[in-house]
């Protein structure tokens, strides 16, 4: 496990941001009363009734263009309906006050993971970094990875430093090629300069080449990483194609 700053960061962000939303609110009564039900949760069942009555009585609030103005970094906390960020807080509070056996909650997490909608998915994957121990929850982030859902994956790869700091070096690199062939921005992946490596870059090289042979464009971002660490030989062919090389 790699210990950095990132996910401090993120933690504390996640939790200013959702305090200021609530203050635009008037649901702060509502945050209580489903943060007290969700301490008490034991099962999947009981933290499915909290998210429930969370869906039930969190009216939907804009968000102010001052809160969005002050955390640009976090667009995509902005972009969140107030009540899926509310049960992921309930989530977090849950497994803060959680007094049993810590297998327990990972099975629990798991449970409601595999049950759980689209949109609850998301907000799963990226209370992550908030919960105890979040490597425990390991699992839960690979199948995040692995699935076809857009959505859900996104949640997990862009402007999450989760697999920066759990991923082992397949993992980060199967999910950063992940990001490139489905389109997503690669400048969003936390870490990715930092988790770079020449296995990645080499394999990023077959990518852009077969773009390349097949006349479709590549972004400018996915080329630049690709150098990061590319072999004297790869380099050298990849200069070769460049000039031809169609970028978006």
């Amino acid at each position: 496990m790699r210990e950095n700053s990132s996910s401090v960061d993120y933690a504390t962000n996640y939790r200013e941001i959702y305090q200021q939303r609530l203050l635009e609110s008037d649901c702060e009564a509502l945050s209580n009363s489903a943060l007290g039900a969700a301490r008490e949760s034991t099962r999947p069942s009981e933290l499915v009734e909290v998210w429930a009555m969370i869906g039930a009585k969190c009216a939907a609030t804009p968000v102010s263009q001052e809160l969005s103005n002050k955390y640009p970094a976090y667009s995509h906390l902005m972009e969140l309906h107030l009540k899926d960020l509310m049960k992921s807080m309930a989530l977090e509070e849950t497994c803060r006050s959680w007094s049993g056996e810590c297998e327990d909650f990972v099975l629990l997490l798991e449970r409601l993971y595999q049950t759980a909608d689209v949109q609850e998915q998301q907000l799963i994957i990226s209370v992550l970094p908030l919960l105890k121990s979040p490597e425990r929850f390991l699992y839960i982030a690979t199948e995040a990875a692995r699935t076809n859902i857009v959505p859900v994956f996104s949640a997990l790869a862009l402007n999450n430093p989760f697999p920066q700091e759990h991923f082992s070096e397949n993992q980060w690199n199967q999910m950063v090629l992940k990001t490139i062939f489905v389109g997503c921005n690669i400048a969003q992946i936390v870490g990715l300069h930092e988790r770079h490596n020449s296995a990645l870059s080499e394999t990023i090289f077959q990518y852009v080449r077969e773009r390349h042979s097949a006349h479709r464009s590549v972004p400018s971002a996915v080329v630049e990483l690709c150098e990061r660490q590319l072999t004297e030989s790869c380099q050298l062919q990849l200069n070769t194609i460049k000039p031809d090389l169609r970028k978006e």
